[in-house]
């Protein structure tokens, strides 16, 4: 009878730490959303209507939302868990014989769903949405300044290509030019092209001009795309977990100072995501601890605001750790993770003393 008692108890905890975790993240999700949307607003055009910004932000918001689950989860947790304080639902699992730990862990079930479910469809589906959105977006204010002023170019010899945007094996708004002796032979244009081993395959959009009566005007030319020219620093984190790893094999090896600081920037990428439930859980035990202790009689605000606060310190510290290392050139995997093993060690030291 126990046993069926203590079942209820923590499916309770699992469920109601899951919902709260749910409810905040995608109210933090919406607010984003309002904002992002009205940051949008400067940047219509007769192009870029009204509805294509709405339908922007209504597409990105899922993958952008990626920065708010691990808040979401810490303070689904410490609402659950100051919900079931003031209940009283604590003091009968402790007397069952659940140590603080137990209970922690048994809570933290709900949102380690919720982020595992998250992660697996942002991989799935919602990054590449997102990058869908961008490149629809960009297309669409392809005349604007802010736009063009994102073009880059890439050389091959005496071949050069420009472009706004790219996918894995796309580029949008291409022109491509020939030169020999420093002069322009010829260039075409296009709206999009795929990159295909060592050849870019123009699309229909295609349009030829030459400058000495040389005829090319055929839908493809030679051309070895770098591979770090696929991917900005700033794309790296629009990657997907499995693009990140192949990434990183090919850039194994000596490489220069560029391709070694974009291979540790790989890095910091693939492992952030892969460690990315265990620093939740981390913070999770940390903070789920204040909940028994000296702070456990305290108002439920004040645990909401400690775990806010906290949260955001943590994720300062992890940033800073990661650029250190970076920074160093060490493993980056040390830098990622260190922050998480301090709050573990330190959540050792706390539980003893409940």
């Amino acid at each position: 009878m126990a046993g069926d008692l203590m079942k209820i108890f923590n499916k309770y905890l699992i469920k109601r730490s899951f919902l709260i975790s749910f409810f905040i993240f995608t109210i933090f999700a919406l607010l984003d959303l309002v904002f992002n949307f009205i940051s949008e607003l400067e940047n219509l055009s007769d192009t870029y209507t009204f509805i294509s910004a709405l339908k922007y932000v209504f597409l990105s918001m899922p993958h952008s939302a990626m920065n708010f689950l691990e808040g979401a989860c810490l303070l689904g947790v410490m609402i659950s868990l100051g919900i079931s304080h003031q209940e009283g639902n604590l003091n009968v699992l402790r007397s069952s014989g659940k140590s603080p730990i137990q209970i922690i862990l048994i809570s933290s079930i709900g949102p380690m769903i919720l982020v595992f479910s998250f992660l697996l469809i942002d991989e799935l589906a919602f990054r590449e949405i997102h990058l869908n959105s961008q490149i629809e977006k960009s297309l669409k204010l392809s005349s604007s300044q802010e736009v063009s002023s994102n073009i880059q170019w890439v050389k091959d010899e005496n071949l050069l290509i420009s472009y706004t945007n790219i996918t894995s094996d796309t580029i949008f708004n291409v022109k491509f030019v020939k030169l020999a002796s420093n002069k322009v032979l010829y260039f075409k244009t296009a709206s999009s092209a795929k990159i295909s081993k060592n050849r870019i395959i123009f699309d229909d959009t295609l349009l030829f001009h030459s400058f000495n009566g040389q005829s090319n005007t055929g839908a493809f030319e030679d051309f070895l795309f770098p591979l770090v020219a696929r991917v900005s620093f700033n794309d790296i984190e629009n990657l997907s977990i499995g693009d990140v790893r192949k990434y990183r094999l090919l850039l194994r090896g000596n490489l220069v100072k560029e391709d070694q600081l974009f291979r540790m920037h790989l890095d910091k990428s693939f492992y952030k995501r892969i460690f990315y439930p265990f620093s939740i859980l981390a913070i999770i035990i940390f903070f789920g601890s204040f909940i028994f202790s000296s702070l456990r009689d305290s108002s439920p605000a004040s645990r909401i605001v400690l775990a806010v606060v906290g949260g955001f310190v943590y994720k300062v510290i992890q940033d800073f750790s990661i650029s250190f290392f970076i920074s160093f050139s060490y493993p980056i995997f040390i830098g990622v993770i260190a922050p998480a093993i301090l709050l573990l060690i330190a959540s050792t030291y706390l539980y003893k003393k409940i």
